[in-house]
């Protein structure tokens, strides 16, 4: 036990450091400018692509890590695999939950009404992207069509500027974060030693995201697109 938890750590550390440095090197790009999101379409495109991003990065690298070397095996075996691209599909959907309602919280001037129609469009437009790469059977469509239905009526429950608040960045990631632990395909009685471990670690992946999305967003220009 001691070994796999030494694993772990090593293994959630190099994620750490190797992003550290791919920081720094988007840091001295100072020639490369990413476009500023001003419209509903780039909010949706920011959105979809960074919550498959973080979903795909987090539950990959935390199962290779408790696979140690087997997991070349682990992620070709035929009986594996399904379990795997479902857990992954549905880590998606929780994180594209908590960067929709989080993009929506941080946009300036906006009332509550258009929190809600910007967060529903959002998340239904990264709904429909990942069903256009589902396989078949891969996840049920009366599960996406719930999913759809769960998250707009969320949506109207939400605390907005709690939401926004600076000083819970953490807080508005917390759903993906237990998401992790639940919806990874390892046996519970190893995931109880790496709940805080990894939901740290998935904090840590939503930081970058959160502060780009920040640098980038230009509210007034998205709130008028809505119109």
């Amino acid at each position: 036990m001691a070994d796999g938890m030494f694993c772990l750590l090593m293994g959630l550390a190099l994620d750490r450091i190797a992003a550290y440095f791919m920081a720094i090197m988007r840091g001295l790009a100072f020639w490369r400018r990413d476009p500023p999101i001003a419209d509903v379409p780039a909010l949706m495109v920011f959105c979809s692509q960074r919550a498959n991003f973080v979903a795909q990065t987090a539950l990959y690298g935390y199962l290779r890590t408790r696979a140690g070397l087997q997991h070349f095996n682990l992620f070709t075996d035929k009986t594996f695999t399904p379990l795997l691209k479902a857990a992954r599909s549905r880590l998606v959907l929780v994180c594209l939950e908590d960067l929709a309602v989080y993009a929506a919280a941080i946009v300036p001037n906006a009332d509550k009404q258009q929190r809600v129609t910007l967060a529903d469009t959002v998340f239904a437009a990264g709904l429909r992207a990942l069903q256009d790469e589902l396989a078949q059977d891969e996840l049920p469509q009366d599960e996406l069509a719930q999913a759809q239905k769960d998250f707009d009526a969320a949506c109207r429950q939400v605390d907005w500027a709690a939401r926004a608040a600076p000083d819970r960045g953490i807080a508005a990631f917390s759903k993906s974060a237990k998401a992790l632990i639940e919806l990874a395909p390892i046996v519970d009685a190893l995931k109880k030693y790496d709940d805080e471990i990894v939901t740290n670690s998935m904090h840590f992946k939503w930081h970058g995201v959160r502060a780009d999305l920040r640098a980038r967003l230009d509210g007034d220009a998205l709130l008028a697109s809505l119109t």
